[in-house]
C-alpha cells in the first residue's frame, strides 16, 4: 500500500507542467527564495516584486498596470506579487511597512525599493534593470569553445572531458555562469569565443519542443518492477530530487497559460481634434461626470494616475453611500469605472502636470501626453495632510503613514497610534482595532469632530485608548538588520519606527509612546497646485466657483467634488457635484455651438467621397457602353437641328410678315397720291 502510494506520487510529479503565469503569486518565503536563486545562477533575469492587500486601494489600481508591464518586458524580466496577508513570513523578512512596496533584485541583490503606487517609478526601475540584465544573456556551445581553444590553445582543444567540466561548471543554457566565463576567457587571451543568446531566457510558443517539461528519469530502484525493492530512504531522496528537478524547471520552457481577465475599461487615444470634454480625476465626482458627459454622447477622457482617490483608500464598509450596503470603498470606485467605460468615457492614467488656459482649445498636460480639449472639469480631490514634525519624512515606509486601511495588517498583534479627532481618524482607529493588539488615538483638542455614531464606536471598543488634548512632538526610530537572502548577499540595514514622542497641550508634559506604527488622520490639502495662479482660489486651496454652479472664474472650466467643497467632504455629495459639472460644460458646449468635430468631419468626408464614386462610376460606365454615348450624341445632334429648323422658320415668317406690313404701306401712300390728283383736277 505504501509503495502504491508513493508510486502514485512519483507519476504525479511526473506528469506535472508547471506554467509561469505572466506575474506569479509567490505563496511561501521558501518559494521565493527559490526563484531568486534561479534567476541569480540560470537566466540572469531581474525580479521584480510587488508586495500587496486586497483590502489596498493603490495596489487594486497599480495592478492592471503591474500586469501590462509584465506582459510588455516577458523574457526581459520576471514578476512577482507577494500578499502580505498571506505569505506573511517574506513580507515579514522584508520588513514591508506600506502598500503597496515594489523590489527590484538582480543577481540576488536587492538593487532598489520603493513604496507607492507610481506607475513612473516601475517602469523607469524595471527598464533599467532589464537593460543593465540584457549582459547575461550569452552563452557558449561546446563547438564554439572547441573552436575558441583551437584559435588561442590549441593543446586544450582536444581535452573533451575538460571542456564539458567548464560548460557544465558554467551551466546549463547560458546566463551568469557563461557571462563570468566569457569575461574569464577574455581577460585571459584577450580575445571572446562566439557567444549566442541564453536558451533559458527564451520565451517559448505553444508547439516549441520546450512546452513540455524535462524531468529527470526515476532511478531504478524507485520504478518499474524495482520500486518494491527500494527502501524508505531511496524513495524519499528520489522524491526530494524530483522536486528540485521541479523547482529548476518550474521558471524554464514554461508558458503563460494563465487568461489575463477582460476589463470594460478603454484608454486614450489621440486624436486629430480636440477633446469635448477632459476630467482630471478619477474618484466619486470625476466618474460621476465621466458618467453623465458619456451617456451625453460626449466621449470624456478622465486623467488621473491609478491610485485612486480618498474613497479608494477606504476597506471599511461604505455605510452612508444611498442604496450601498455592505461594500467597501474599492469596489463602488470600480463599478463606477466600469459604468463610465460602459457609456463611451476613455481613461489616461497619467499624473498632470500642468494647464494652460490661455488660449482655445485648452491644454492639459500630463507626464506622458498632451491632450486638446473645449472643456475641464477639475476633480482632484484633496490629499492627506501630514504633521511636518521631526522624523515624519524619514520614517515613511517604515511604519508612519495616512493609510490604515493599506498598511494596518503589517502590524497585525501590535501597538499603533493614530492621530486626529475626525471621521478619517475614527475609521482608521477602528479598522486598526481589529488586527493589532492596541490602538492609541492621539487628539489636540478635549473632544472629537467626527460624526457622533462613529466617535461612539470608537470610544466604546475597549482596545482603543484616546489622549485628549495631545499634539505629535515628533516620531523616532531605530536602526534594523535585515540578513541578506544568502550568505553572499550583504545585510540591509533600515530604519523602523519605535515611538511618537508627545506633549500635553494644557501640562506640556512630555511623553514616548511605544508603538510600531504611526497612522497620521489630520486632514486633507486640496490637489490644485498644478492651476496655481490660472483659476481663483481662496486661502485654503479650494477652487473658487459661481454659486449654485459648477462654473470656475474661467469659461469652459468647472470644479466638483472635494476641489472645492471644503464644508461636507463626503463621497455623495462628490458624486453630485461630478453630475453638476457634467451638466454644465454640456451646456457650455451647445452655447458655444461646439459638436463633434471628428464625426462632422468624417460625415463630410464620406460625402466628398460618394460624390466622387459617383462620378467615377458615371465616367466608367460611359466608356464601358459607347453606344449609349452616340445615342446620347445623335440625340443631342437631333434636337439642335430642330432647334436651328425652327430657328429658320421663325425667321423666315418674320421677313415674311416685315415685306407684307411694307406692302400695305406702299398701297396706301398710291391711293393717297391719286385722291390728290383727282381734287387737283376737280378744281380746275
Amino acid at each position: 500500500m505504501f509503495t502504491t502510494r508513493v508510486f502514485v506520487l512519483l507519476a504525479a510529479l511526473v506528469g506535472v507542467a508547471v506554467a509561469r503565469p505572466t506575474v506569479r503569486n509567490v505563496m511561501t518565503n521558501s518559494e521565493f527564495t527559490k526563484i531568486l536563486k534561479h534567476h541569480k545562477e540560470k537566466t540572469g533575469l531581474p525580479v521584480i516584486v510587488d508586495y500587496y492587500s486586497d483590502g489596498c486601494g493603490p495596489c487594486r489600481q497599480i495592478a492592471p498596470l503591474y500586469k501590462k508591464l509584465a506582459k510588455e518586458m516577458k523574457g526581459k524580466a520576471v514578476f512577482l506579487k507577494v500578499d502580505v496577508n498571506y505569505n506573511r513570513e517574506t513580507s515579514g523578512q522584508q520588513q514591508i511597512r506600506s502598500m503597496p512596496t515594489f523590489q527590484f533584485w538582480l543577481n540576488g541583490k536587492k538593487k532598489h525599493q520603493f513604496a507607492g503606487g507610481d506607475p513612473n517609478q516601475l517602469q523607469q526601475y524595471t527598464k533599467s534593470l532589464a537593460t543593465e540584465a540584457e549582459k547575461y544573456d550569452v552563452q557558449i556551445s561546446k563547438e564554439a569553445l572547441v573552436a575558441f581553444y583551437k584559435d588561442v590553445a590549441p593543446e586544450k582543444a582536444d581535452d573533451e572531458a575538460k571542456i564539458d567540466e567548464i560548460l557544465e561548471k558554467a551551466g546549463e543554457g547560458g546566463g551568469p555562469g557563461h557571462y563570468k566565463l566569457v569575461k574569464k576567457l577574455e581577460k585571459k587571451y584577450e580575445k571572446k569565443p562566439e557567444t549566442t543568446p541564453a536558451d533559458n531566457r527564451s520565451v517559448k510558443k505553444k508547439g516549441d519542443k520546450g512546452d513540455k517539461e524535462d524531468t529527470p528519469k526515476a532511478s531504478k530502484k524507485a520504478t518499474g518492477t524495482s520500486l518494491t525493492a527500494a527502501s524508505i530512504d531511496d524513495l524519499e531522496k528520489e522524491l526530494a530530487a524530483r522536486r528540485e528537478a521541479e523547482a529548476e524547471k518550474k521558471f524554464e520552457d514554461a508558458e503563460d497559460d494563465e487568461e489575463e481577465p477582460k476589463s470594460t475599461m478603454k484608454f486614450y487615444e489621440p486624436s486629430d481634434f480636440p477633446e469635448r470634454v477632459t476630467i482630471i480625476g478619477s474618484g466619486p465626482a470625476g466618474l460621476s461626470a465621466a458618467i453623465y458627459a458619456s451617456r451625453a454622447g460626449l466621449r470624456p477622457v478622465v486623467v488621473a494616475p491609478p491610485m485612486g482617490g480618498q474613497l479608494q483608500g477606504k476597506g471599511v464598509m461604505v455605510e452612508n453611500y444611498p442604496a450601498v450596503t455592505g461594500v467597501t470603498g474599492p469596489a463602488i470606485v470600480y463599478d463606477m469605472i466600469q459604468q463610465a467605460s460602459l457609456f463611451g468615457a476613455v481613461f489616461e492614467q497619467s499624473l498632470v502636470t500642468s494647464v494652460d488656459v490661455s488660449t482655445r482649445p485648452f491644454t492639459v498636460t500630463t507626464n506622458t501626453t498632451t491632450i486638446k480639449t473645449h472643456t475641464i472639469i477639475l476633480a482632484t480631490g484633496a490629499d492627506s495632510k501630514w504633521l511636518g514634525v521631526a522624523g515624519e519624512n524619514d520614517l515613511r515606509g517604515g511604519g508612519v503613514s495616512t493609510c490604515a486601511t493599506c498598511d494596518g495588517f503589517l502590524y497585525r498583534d501590535q501597538e499603533v497610534v493614530v492621530i486626529g479627532g475626525g471621521d478619517t481618524a475614527m475609521e482608521d482607529a477602528l479598522v486598526l482595532a481589529r488586527t493589532s493588539s492596541k490602538v492609541t488615538v492621539i487628539h489636540r483638542r478635549d473632544s472629537f469632530r467626527a460624526s457622533h455614531i462613529l466617535s461612539q464606536r470608537v470610544l466604546e471598543n475597549d482596545k482603543i485608548t484616546v489622549l485628549w488634548n495631545t499634539s505629535v512632538d515628533s516620531f523616532v526610530g531605530a536602526d534594523k538588520v535585515i540578513e541578506g537572502m544568502s550568505t553572499d548577499d550583504a545585510d540591509e540595514v533600515i530604519n523602523l519606527l519605535t515611538h511618537v514622542v508627545t506633549r500635553n497641550i494644557n501640562t506640556d508634559e512630555v511623553t514616548n509612546i511605544n508603538c510600531s506604527a504611526a497612522f497620521v488622520a489630520i486632514g486633507h490639502q486640496p490637489n490644485t497646485d498644478f492651476v496655481k495662479n490660472t483659476l481663483e482660489m481662496d486661502g485654503g486651496g479650494y477652487l473658487v466657483v459661481r454659486p449654485h454652479s459648477t462654473y470656475t472664474t474661467v469659461d469652459g472650466v468647472f470644479a466638483a467634488g472635494d476641489v472645492a467643497d471644503k464644508v461636507y467632504r463626503q463621497a455623495v455629495t462628490s458624486a453630485g457635484s461630478g453630475a453638476m459639472a457634467a451638466l454644465d460644460a454640456e451646456r457650455w458646449l451647445s452655447e458655444q455651438g461646439i459638436g463633434d468635430e471628428a464625426a462632422e468631419f468624417e460625415a463630410e468626408l464620406l460625402r466628398e467621397m460618394l460624390a466622387e464614386n459617383a462620378e467615377e462610376a458615371e465616367n466608367r460606365k460611359e466608356e464601358a457602353y459607347p453606344e449609349v454615348q452616340r445615342k446620347k450624341e445623335t440625340s443631342a445632334s437631333r434636337e439642335r437641328k430642330d432647334e436651328m429648323k425652327a430657328a429658320k422658320a421663325k425667321a423666315t415668317a418674320d421677313a415674311a410678315e416685315a415685306a407684307d406690313a411694307e406692302q400695305e404701306g406702299d398701297d396706301e401712300e398710291e391711293v393717297v397720291v391719286e385722291d390728290e390728283e383727282v381734287h387737283e383736277k376737280t378744281e380746275l
